[in-house]
């Protein structure tokens, strides 16, 4: 029988991130940047201390551009993240718009570093 050694390399898997959309999108500066908004492109997540009946609210902002809030349903999970210390940032994934007029649904895929 032949001993055979195969070269193994680690596995490396893609880095996952947690996908969820934004809310309340027509309510904020999104109106003013929808046009420069494109797949991929980063975003900044910040606690929204304002909205204090909301302790878990999430803000998503473009280039200093507020567009609107993380949706409730992951904004709990991902304020744990950030308790925890981690560095969280975001890409945007999809977008649904027309042509010259503004966004209806934008999903983003959130970063954990």
């Amino acid at each position: 029988m032949r001993n055979l050694q195969i070269a193994t390399q680690p596995a490396v898997l893609p880095q996952m991130g947690i996908l969820t959309h934004v809310d309340e999108l027509a309510n904020y500066d999104m109106i003013y940047i929808y046009h420069q908004l494109k797949n991929g492109a980063e975003l900044r997540i910040e606690r929204d201390e304002k909205r204090t009946w909301d302790e878990n609210s999430l803000a998503v902002f473009y280039k200093g551009y507020k567009l609107g809030y993380v949706s409730q349903r992951t904004s709990a999970m991902i304020q744990k993240l950030i308790n925890q210390g981690k560095f969280i940032y975001a890409t945007i994934r999809s977008l649904n718009k027309d042509k010259y007029t503004p966004l209806r649904e934008m999903d983003i895929q959130v970063h954990v570093h």
